[in-house]
């Protein structure tokens, strides 16, 4: 397959960023592949982006990232493990890759776009805009090759069958009205009891209220779908009151119900379940830390084109963590040379992070 074939050389629009091994000095380039070199700036790149997840992965994320860990590893070995795979399926995706140079070019104005609004932060840091429009490029190239493997028509082509089965089984079609709890307050340093107890008691009523409105909506929702009235149509008519009384105008004619994933979302799993478990048109009301939501799901197929228009989701849920692997192994061959100089010049505690 086109897609498939191992290239001489990657021509990719604008300034050439994979640049020839002659052109470089010793810690320009990660890794190389015959006369291909990918810049460090890629690796540099993919350091930070590695930082910002183990931010977010750490137990505590007011503390020092670099003295805890990130899933039973030390937070710099982990983002400096991270973002090495990344950079070794980068040259995978561009080793294997053979395309059109016009089909890139929009990935020259993304990149200079990224680059305008970040472009002082990563120059700090030694990325070139050209290294982000590689990154681009490669985003590119994986989605091709992607679909080369897995998609209709590809080497490892996933079924009909199996992608059908994905979607009867983990998606759901809902609608939600969401009632969110107000944030405890900050009781400024030095403030008296009597502020402290205006404070506390000011959010005991904002939270109370929350509990009020919620309850009256549930109420007022069960009277109206008892007496015939969609969900969709409860809801609308909430959003009308709500707009109306606020100088708003609002469309009665909107859908409320959109498609959710219920093995990939990153929604409350307990509404999630919640809703899942539900039979289709049964109203679920559900507290967590921060909301109460009250919804209702529907049927998943009554739109032959909710399938149609979630397909490659799907087809992306099924094999994305295979495809990952596939391209690191790809790196693992003895044609690929690592750069342990560059490796160990580009630290992640060296750089800019802010």
């Amino acid at each position: 397959m086109n897609f498939l074939k191992k290239c001489a050389a990657v021509l990719l629009t604008g300034a050439m960023v994979l640049s020839m091994s002659a052109c470089s000095s010793d810690t320009d380039w990660i890794m190389r592949k015959g006369e291909l070199e990918m810049p460090a700036g890629v690796y540099i790149n993919n350091l930070l982006q590695s930082y910002y997840q183990a931010s977010a992965l750490v137990e505590n994320t007011e503390e020092d990232v670099f003295k805890q860990q990130v899933e039973g590893t030390d937070a710099k070995e982990w983002i400096q493990q991270k973002a090495l795979d990344e950079t070794k399926r980068n040259m995978a995706a561009c080793s294997e890759f053979n395309e059109q140079q016009e089909e890139l070019e929009s990935c020259r104005q993304q990149a200079e776009a990224y680059y305008g609004q970040n472009g002082e932060n990563l120059e700090k840091n030694g990325i070139s805009q050209n290294s982000i429009e590689l990154l681009y490029q490669i985003a590119y190239m994986k989605n091709k090759l992607f679909d080369a493997l897995y998609a209709q028509g590809g080497e490892q082509e996933v079924s009909e069958e199996e992608l059908r089965s994905y979607y009867e089984e983990n998606y759901i079609k809902m609608a939600v009205q969401t009632f969110s709890f107000p944030e405890e307050p900050e009781i400024p340093e030095g403030a008296t009891e009597e502020d402290k107890a205006s404070y506390e008691e000011f959010y005991k009523t904002e939270r109370g209220n929350v509990y009020t409105n919620a309850n009256s909506f549930y109420l007022q929702a069960q009277i109206g779908m008892d007496a015939g009235q969609s969900w969709n149509e409860v809801l609308n008519t909430y959003k009308q009151q709500n707009a109306a009384a606020a100088g708003q105008e609002y469309d009665m004619n909107t859908n409320n119900y959109r498609l959710l994933d219920t093995a990939t979302t990153p929604l409350n799993a307990d509404i999630v379940g919640a809703l899942k478990e539900a039979e289709q048109g049964e109203l679920v009301k559900v507290e967590t830390d921060t909301m109460i939501a009250i919804g209702a799901t529907t049927d998943i197929n009554e739109d032959p084109t909710d399938y149609e228009y979630v397909k490659t989701s799907i087809l992306h849920a099924l094999k994305d963590e295979a495809f990952e692997e596939y391209l690191l192994q790809q790196a693992q061959d003895e044609s690929y040379e690592l750069n342990q100089k560059a490796a160990d010049r580009y630290q992640i505690n060296k750089l800019k992070l802010s």
